[in-house]
C-alpha cells in the first residue's frame, strides 16, 4: 500500500480542536492533489519543495505514520497565532476601513467606496458597474453585497481598446489580492500623465477591475473567521465549513479535482455554476470578451486573438495557465499552450514566479480561468501571489505590490495580441531628448526576460533571439498606421543598447508620444514602450 493510500484510509478519524500549520515535503503531483482534497491546503514553496497545510494533531500523526515527512511551519504558525489574537471588538462596532491588524488592506466596504470614488472623480476614464449579487444578497439571512467592476479607459479615444479583466479575492482569506487590484486601478487613473507608459493605455485598452469577487466571504474574514475560503452560501455545510468554493464552481471541467462534500474547502457546489457570484462573473466575461475559438477542448484561438483574463490568488509565487481542470501530461495542454507559456514567463520575470499548468498545485476543476479561455479564447492566468495568506504590510509594500504591478502593466500592454507580441523583445529602458532640433532616443531592448522556476512545463526553450531592429511610431502604436521609422541595429544581440535619431524634420504628434518597439531575428515584434517629448506644438505637429 502506498503512503498516500495509508493516509487516506484513516481520514475518517476524529479531529482534535487545535490545528497546526505544517510543511509536507517531497510530494508528487498525485499526492499533493489527493491531500488537497482531504485537508486544509494553504499553498506551496516550490523553491524549498514543500506544501503548506493546516492539520490537527491526529491528521498529522496519520500522515507521518504513512511515511510523509511533516514538520511544523513555525513562521506561518506564528502568523496564524498573531492573526487569531487580534482584537476585533472595535471593528465589529464600525468598519474602520482596513482589516484589523493589517492597515494596508482595505475592507470590502472601503474597497468599493474608493473604487467608486475614482469613477466619480474621473468620469471620462472610469465607470462603476454593478455586475451581480452575492449569495447572501439574494438568499441570505443577513445583508449581502453586489459585485462591482471598475471599467477603466478613455471613452473618447478613437482607437480600438483591447480588454483586460482582473479579478481578485475569489477566496476570502487571501488578503493581498484585492489590494493589488485596487492599487492597480489607482495607478492607472491617478496622475497618468506622470508616466507616459501608463498614459497611453487609457486610450488603447479597456481594463476591468473586479477587486472583491467574494464580498460575503471576505467580510467573514474581516470579522474574525480567519481562514474562511468559500462564499457564504448558508445551505452548504451549515454549522461547519460553510459555503461553496467559487474556484471549483465554474462551468468547464466542473466536477474534476474538487469535492462533492459540502463541508470541504474544495466543495464545488450542488450543480455546475450554482452560485450567483459565479453566474455574475461568467455572464460579465461573455459580455466583455469576443468569442474567438470553437466551443471544444482542442481547437486553438487564432494567433491574433485579443483579450486577457487574470485571477489573483495567494499564495505560492506562481503563474498558472489552462488547463487547470485537467491532470495528465502534455496531451492535456490547452490548444494555445506555447503562446500562453511565453506570456506567462514574461509576466513571471517580474517576481521570479514559477510558470505551470497544474504541476505545481495539482489540478483544479471549475476555475474561472478555464472558463475564460474555453469560452472566449483569451489568454487566461491565475497568479498565486506572495508567500502567505496574511502577507505582512511590509512585505506587501516592498515586493508583492511592485512585482505584481509591473506584471499587470505588462499584461495590459499584451492584451491586444497576447499570443504574439510577448514573444518579441522588451524595451527595458527608454529616454528621449531634443538636441538642436533632432529627436534622439536612447534605450535598451532585451529579448531574454523570461522566468519559469522549476516547472517541467513545455516548451523547453524560450524564444530568445538577437534583437535586430527598433521601430519608432509617433503619437500612437505603429499598428494604427501612425507615422513610424524603423532602424536596423548595427550589432544584433539578445540584449542591445540603442541610440537613435529621428530624421530631420520628422513630424511629431501633438501628444508628444513616441512608441518604441523592437523585433528579433525570428521576426517577433515586441510590446511598445512610450516616451513623451515635452514640446509646445501647433496642431499640425510641428514645434512652435
Amino acid at each position: 500500500m502506498s503512503r498516500l493510500a495509508a493516509a487516506l484510509l484513516a481520514v475518517f478519524a476524529s479531529a482534535p480542536a487545535w490545528p497546526e500549520v505544517v510543511r509536507i515535503h517531497d510530494l508528487s503531483s498525485a499526492e499533493l492533489g489527493a491531500l488537497r482534497a482531504e485537508y486544509d491546503f494553504w499553498g506551496v514553496d516550490w523553491r524549498a519543495g514543500y506544501a503548506v497545510f493546516d492539520l490537527d494533531p491526529a491528521a498529522r500523526a496519520r500522515l507521518e505514520a504513512a511515511g510523509f515527512r511533516v514538520e511544523t511551519d513555525r513562521p506561518r504558525q506564528r502568523e496564524l497565532e498573531r492573526w487569531n489574537a487580534i482584537d476585533r471588538s472595535g471593528f465589529r462596532r464600525g468598519d474602520p476601513g482596513t482589516i484589523p491588524g493589517f492597515p494596508c488592506y482595505r475592507t470590502v466596504t472601503q474597497t468599493h467606496a474608493d473604487l467608486e470614488a475614482l469613477a466619480i472623480q474621473y468620469p471620462d476614464r472610469a465607470q462603476w458597474v454593478d455586475i451581480g449579487d452575492s449569495w447572501q444578497a439574494t438568499n441570505g439571512s443577513a445583508p449581502g453585497s453586489s459585485i462591482f467592476a471598475l471599467v477603466i479607459g478613455n471613452e473618447n479615444s478613437p482607437h480600438p481598446r483591447a480588454p483586460l479583466v482582473l479579478m481578485a479575492a475569489q477566496h476570502a482569506r487571501e488578503l493581498a489580492t484585492a489590494e493589488i487590484a485596487t492599487r492597480f486601478a489607482e495607478q492607472l487613473l491617478e496622475n497618468p500623465g506622470d508616466d507616459p507608459d501608463i498614459e497611453w493605455l487609457l486610450d488603447h485598452r479597456e481594463i476591468h477591475v473586479i477587486a472583491q469577487q467574494n464580498p460575503d466571504g471576505r467580510r467573514q474574514v474581516e470579522a474574525g473567521e480567519s481562514f474562511w475560503r468559500k462564499n457564504h452560501n448558508e445551505t452548504a455545510c451549515p454549522g461547519g465549513t460553510v459555503g461553496v468554493d467559487l474556484n471549483r464552481n465554474s462551468t468547464h471541467f466542473w466536477g474534476n479535482a474538487s469535492s462533492g462534500s459540502a463541508c470541504s474547502d474544495l466543495y464545488r457546489g450542488p450543480v455546475v455554476a450554482s452560485e450567483p457570484e459565479t453566474q455574475a462573473i461568467q455572464a460579465y466575461l461573455l459580455g466583455v470578451f469576443a468569442d474567438q475559438r470553437p466551443g471544444d477542448q482542442t481547437s486553438p484561438a487564432p494567433p491574433d486573438a485579443e483579450g486577457l483574463f487574470i485571477s489573483l490568488h495567494s499564495f505560492g509565487e506562481l503563474v498558472l495557465l489552462p488547463w487547470e481542470g485537467l491532470g495528465g501530461e502534455d496531451e492535456n495542454n490547452a490548444p494555445n499552450h506555447d503562446a500562453l507559456t511565453v506570456l506567462g514567463r514574461r509576466m513571471a520575470w517580474h517576481g521570479d514566479y514559477e510558470v505551470s499548468r497544474w504541476f505545481s498545485l495539482g489540478p483544479a476543476g471549475g476555475t474561472m480561468v478555464d472558463f475564460a479561455y474555453y469560452e472566449s479564447g483569451v489568454a487566461a492566468y491565475t497568479f498565486e501571489v506572495g508567500t502567505t495568506f496574511q502577507q505582512s504590510c511590509a512585505s506587501f509594500a516592498s515586493a508583492i505590490w511592485p512585482d505584481n504591478r509591473d506584471a499587470l502593466l505588462l499584461a495590459a500592454k499584451a492584451a491586444r495580441r497576447p499570443y504574439r507580441e510577448p514573444a518579441g523583445p522588451s524595451i527595458t529602458s527608454l529616454g528621449v531628448s531634443l538636441d538642436n532640433g533632432v529627436v534622439r532616443l536612447v534605450g535598451t531592448a532585451d529579448d531574454t526576460r523570461y522566468f519559469r522556476g522549476n516547472s517541467p512545463e513545455p516548451p523547453a526553450a524560450d524564444p530568445i533571439a538577437d534583437v535586430v531592429t527598433v521601430r519608432v511610431a509617433s503619437g500612437a502604436p505603429a499598428e494604427t498606421g501612425a507615422p513610424s521609422w524603423e532602424f536596423t541595429l548595427p550589432v544584433p544581440s539578445p540584449v542591445v543598447d540603442f541610440d537613435l535619431a529621428l530624421p530631420a524634420g520628422a513630424s511629431l504628434a501633438p501628444n508628444g508620444r513616441l512608441f518604441v518597439s523592437a523585433s528579433d531575428a525570428d521576426g517577433d515584434a515586441g510590446l511598445p514602450r512610450v516616451a513623451r517629448l515635452s514640446l509646445t506644438l501647433f496642431s499640425d505637429g510641428f514645434e512652435s
